[in-house]
């Protein structure tokens, strides 16, 4: 299987923790999740595709509405736990910007966090495109402008342990301008048919939880694997005491992302 080189490193940076990007990231994005899933009405029977599906939650959450759930990812240790969560599915490893699916051949497709890290975002949206059957949905979020999630103060931590150069190697807010992803997907033909925001809050147990889970992200690995993880603690562990519970030694972040629902070309 080929991919792009965009994706390997998407690989590379995602398969460093899975465990912890099971249990203590995805779930705190179930508001999010259930949102894109009302958006593109999934109910019972749709044919259903979620492109960067890693370990699987949005697909077991379509599943228990009725859908017939496939997923696409490319980083197999993320994969693996949504084979264990979800047997039987049509789960595959692979580049979203080369999806090995015939054409027309799902109802809805999403994609939460996932375009804006394809090497070429358009190409990832034309073969979104091109598997939606005629009067498709797709569903595409990410996170809404930076100012608006108080997790942006880590990423900027974590960014400054990488060079410069290796910006683009995870970019989460992208496509996160106001407007921007609504005018990506007009230019690959698909009609915009509707928008929200959605707060999730990612809470933790305690600092050490709240640092690994970042750590194990695309963003904490690419720092991980350019400063060590001495040196990412560091950076992040004072951040997150500012969201930290005097009381109780919790932490909470406010997150706020933003869905695109809009109709395949015709």
């Amino acid at each position: 299987m080929t991919i792009s080189a965009a994706a390997a490193i998407q690989r590379r940076h995602w398969a460093t923790d899975p465990e912890a990007w099971a249990e203590l990231s995805e779930p705190h994005n179930l508001p999010l999740f259930e949102a894109v899933l009302d958006a593109a009405e999934v109910d019972e029977d749709t044919l259903l595709l979620d492109i960067g599906c890693g370990t699987g939650m949005l697909l077991q959450l379509a599943k228990e509405r009725g859908a017939v759930s496939s997923g696409i990812d490319v980083t197999p240790e993320l994969l693996a736990i949504a084979r264990e969560r979800l047997p039987g599915a049509d789960l595959r490893d692979g580049d979203m910007e080369t999806l090995p699916w015939e054409g027309g051949s799902f109802d809805v497709v999403t994609g939460v966090n996932a375009f804006q890290f394809a090497g070429d975002p358009g190409k990832a949206l034309t073969e979104a495109a091109r598997v939606l059957r005629p009067g498709g949905m797709l569903v595409a979020s990410l996170f809404a402008a930076p100012w608006q999630s108080e997790a942006t103060h880590v990423h900027e931590a974590m960014q400054a342990l990488s060079p410069p150069a290796k910006e683009a190697e995870h970019a989460p807010y992208s496509l996160s301008e106001p407007g921007k992803l609504e005018a990506e997907l007009e230019s690959h033909g698909f009609r915009v048919a509707g928008s929200g925001e959605v707060v999730c809050t990612w809470a933790y147990a305690s600092i050490d939880d709240a640092a690994r889970a970042m750590a194990g992200s695309g963003g904490g690995a690419r720092a991980v694997a350019d400063s060590g993880i001495d040196a990412v603690r560091e950076a992040i562990i004072p951040v997150l005491h500012r969201f930290r519970d005097p009381f109780d030694g919790t932490v909470s972040l406010r997150n706020t992302f933003r869905w695109v629902a809009a109709g395949g070309p015709s």
